[in-house]
């Protein structure tokens, strides 16, 4: 399982789900946690309406009424929404490691706050 590194720590953090860099491992400064978990949101807010919108609008229906028309709109609905290689379902995965991402960059920037937060106290026990 690929994990964080966390700096001035000899410990890592799983990161479940996330494509390692190096030896399995992912590292991301701490102050850019933030800017990077807005921009997942961001495209995370751009996405909602988008697999709305699919889900809604993107089925057709024969428009002729002949033969011809009824296999392209089968054809058409099933690229866009049958199986794990439809349009719809490449949507919603992309959407889900988005939102998985996101989480574990929160996980991961709490995970440093306590690791400050720790050190801050140990300095401080020890009169530094």
């Amino acid at each position: 399982m690929p994990s964080t590194s966390i700096p001035g720590s000899d410990s890592t953090t799983p990161v479940p789900g996330a494509g390692g860099v190096g030896a399995d491992q992912l590292y991301v400064e701490p102050e850019a946690i933030p800017d990077i978990t807005r921009s997942l949101q961001t495209a995370l807010d751009q996405l909602g309406p988008q697999i709305e919108h699919a889900f809604n609008d993107l089925r057709i229906v024969p428009w002729a009424g002949d033969p011809v028309s009824q296999e392209a709109a089968e054809q058409f609905n099933e690229f866009s929404f049958g199986g794990s290689e439809a349009a719809f379902d490449a949507l919603c995965g992309y959407r889900d490691q988005l939102q998985s991402a996101a989480g574990t960059l929160e996980e991961a920037e709490a995970q440093y706050r306590r690791i400050d937060d720790d050190n801050a106290d140990l300095l401080e026990a020890n009169g530094c």
